[in-house]
């Protein structure tokens, strides 16, 4: 099963945005950005084993297994144009490891990363993540990170699909070891949810650190699940970080009607 969903399929594409999922989530939830972005911005997606359309598969249980699997090789077909890296959550810290892989097996760094609700990764020893992985600790995980109705959190029959997929997911970040790198020498943008809990502005800053370039924090309404949430605004958000990286380095795109400039402004920090 392939790793990738392309989900733009179209001519004239001058830049993608690679996709990785938070924690129990999967490629579909990108699937229809390429209606809201521009033609010449392509969206590709990682769709993770246990997830998605790859539910019948087993989940990963460690970094080390992404990182050796197939993924990073299908990522280098992507590679002969600019390619953003987007993460939400857990994808924030998967991509920022596949984009490390990347600069080790193909000399490659990204023209900018995204990392949405997410601490920086270093940080992530300092959680507490036993505690999330019994049945009632998941289940309190999704109700505290918000996003998830109600009436899911008391199904019963639902839960007991979605707790396998999110306890290997928290236990691929519990068991992620730190590693010692020079930075990636790339642009970072963080997007935070005014009302997410699960974040720190103290370890969110470690990001600055990863990227050892340009660094900015945009803030939106919402939950842990703001992009969702507040997908105008991100998106919208989104298309000008791309746009900013993409002349930088020597590429362009058609400017975005002035009513696009103005919606985002108020979510910059």
């Amino acid at each position: 099963m392939t790793w990738l969903r392309d989900w733009s399929r179209r001519e004239g594409v001058t830049v993608r945005i690679l996709c990785l999922p938070p924690a129990g989530g999967g490629a579909h939830l990108y699937r229809h950005w390429p209606r809201r972005l521009p033609r010449h911005i392509g969206v590709v997606a990682v769709e993770l084993p246990g997830h998605g359309s790859r539910v019948a598969e087993p989940p990963l249980h460690s970094t080390a297994e992404l990182l050796t699997s197939g993924l990073r090789d299908e990522v280098e077909t992507l590679l002969d144009r600019p390619l953003v890296v987007f993460g939400h959550s857990m994808g924030a810290v998967l991509g920022f490891d596949l984009c490390r892989a990347l600069r080790r097996s193909a000399g490659w760094r990204p023209p900018g990363l995204v990392v949405a609700g997410s601490d920086a990764p270093d940080t992530l020893v300092h959680k507490d993540y036993a505690s999330r992985m019994t049945d009632e600790g998941i289940t309190r995980f999704l109700r505290t990170m918000g996003g998830t109705p109600e009436a899911i959190l008391c199904n019963e029959d639902y839960l007991a699909m979605l707790r396998p997929v999110i306890r290997a997911d928290l236990t691929v970040l519990a068991g992620r070891v730190p590693v010692a790198e020079p930075a990636l020498g790339c642009p970072v943008r963080v997007y935070l949810g005014r009302e997410d809990s699960s974040v720190t502005l103290d370890r969110v800053f470690g990001w600055a650190v990863e990227g050892g370039g340009d660094f900015a924090i945009r803030t939106f309404p919402g939950t842990h699940f703001f992009v969702q949430e507040s997908e105008d605004l991100v998106l919208d958000r989104l298309q000008q970080d791309v746009r900013e990286w993409l002349r930088a380095v020597g590429g362009d795109l058609p400017d975005p009607p002035l009513a696009v400039l103005e919606s985002s402004a108020p979510s910059l920090m």
